[in-house]
């Protein structure tokens, strides 16, 4: 599990540069660098990713919190802990290809997550 915790915080640390790095041909680095920088250049994709970032950051501090807590507590939430971050990359790889611009489609892949993160905490609770 801590492997997996691990990966999970390098994966976050890869989103952070997303959404920059796929706009440098259209948006100086020295924008990015600040508050007051101009990015209303930046392209469609970094958008997307932008989203995915955002995205992920609603529900990443609730699987590092039971991630923690299952290596804390003795819990085996391996599988549902590799489960969600499965899907999170599959939420990813589906903003990178423009997935979301088909209604319903956002909703079938970020629900699973969601589910996963509940039967991680309920494991808890049963211990």
């Amino acid at each position: 599990m801590v492997d997996l915790i691990i990966c999970v915080g390098f994966f976050y640390i890869a989103h952070l540069f997303f959404t920059m790095s796929f706009s440098l041909h259209k948006v100086p680095f020295l924008d990015w660098t600040h508050s007051g920088g101009d990015i209303s250049g930046m392209t469609d994709l970094s958008s997307r990713m932008s989203i995915a970032s955002d995205n992920l950051r609603q529900t990443l501090p609730l699987f590092m919190t039971f991630a923690v807590l299952s290596v804390v507590m003795d819990v085996d939430n391996l599988m549902l802990a590799k489960t969600w971050f499965g899907i999170r990359i599959v939420y990813l790889i589906g903003a990178v290809i423009n997935l979301y611009s088909i209604p319903l489609i956002r909703p079938a892949i970020w629900i699973p997550s969601i589910v996963v993160l509940v039967m991680m905490g309920l494991n808890l609770c049963t211990g």
